[in-house]
Parts: C-alpha cells; sequence; structure tokens
C-alpha cells in the first residue's frame, strides 16, 4: 500500500477499493485509511462513482456515521440506500457558518466519530498533511469528489 502512495500524487476510489482485494487475508472488512481519495467522475464514467460507492458501504459497517460537507457532496438517497448504505448513519452539515470545507473537514476527522467525511472540491486544496494526520489518526476514509464532473451526473 505504501508503495502506491509513493507511485502516485492523489489516490482514487478503485485504488483504494482494489487495494482492500489485494491485502493479505485481513479478517476486518474496512478498507485502508489512505487519504484524501479523489473521487471524478461523469455521466459517462462511473467507474468511480461504483468504487466509491463500495467503500462507502465498507465504511458503513462501523458504528460510527458517513457525514456528507455542504449540500453539493451529498448524493442521491436512493443511490445510497440501493448501494447498501444504511441512511440512518447518513449525516449531511448543511449550515457552514462561514467555515471552509477544508477546516470543516479536519474538525470531522478529529472528531472520530466518523467512518468517512466526504466533501466536493480540488483534491489540491485537500491533499494537506493536517487532513491527512486527522484521516489516519481517527481512522476515517476522507473523499474529496469532483466538483466540476459531479455537477454533469444525473440519476435516473
Amino acid at each position: 500500500m505504501k508503495a502506491l502512495i509513493q507511485t502516485q500524487e492523489f489516490i482514487t476510489a478503485s485504488d483504494v477499493y482494489k487495494a482492500t482485494l489485494s491485502s493479505h487475508a485481513d479478517i476486518s472488512p474496512s478498507p485502508p485509511r489512505i487519504v484524501p481519495i479523489e473521487v471524478s467522475y461523469s455521466e459517462h464514467q462511473q467507474a468511480q462513482l461504483a468504487y466509491f460507492l463500495r467503500l462507502l458501504k465498507q465504511a458503513n459497517q462501523e458504528n460510527r456515521w458517513i457525514m456528507f460537507i455542504g449540500q453539493d457532496a451529498l448524493l442521491d438517497k436512493r443511490l445510497l440506500i440501493n448501494a447498501g448504505i444504511d441512511i440512518n448513519k447518513v449525516l449531511l452539515l448543511k449550515n457552514m457558518k462561514n467555515q471552509s470545507k477544508n477546516l470543516l473537514m479536519v474538525k470531522a476527522l478529529e472528531m472520530g466519530n466518523c467512518s468517512a467525511v466526504i466533501v466536493t472540491g480540488e483534491i489540491e486544496a485537500f491533499n494537506t498533511p493536517i487532513i491527512t494526520m486527522a484521516a489516519e489518526q481517527s481512522k476515517t476514509l476522507a473523499f474529496i469528489l469532483n466538483q466540476n464532473v459531479k455537477a454533469q451526473l444525473t440519476f435516473h
């Protein structure tokens, strides 16, 4: 897994999911905590979305929350349910009180009450040592949805 980090600048949802399959016979269904994880997808390319949903389903098995920061990060409720995610464990932070998404992500990670924290934005803005450290210490997945392609996605 460390070799994966050293050879790539950013980690994608498919990289992390595939690493869970290739890791030695680990009893825990939880994916490795590599952060931040970029999720880029569009209406025509939804492979990363599928991997992302699989990782969320694994994270959902923990007795912790899945937090979406901002309405723009939230996925369709039916999509989450169809992916096997218990929506009773999903939180949406709507009122950001003029705080940056970056700061809110750090706070959510540091609290340790979430198995996954999701935000929209550019991966470069969230690929910081403080986010990485907070996610590693809390054993939380940190996902960055690419806002440029998310807006193009429509659910049927």
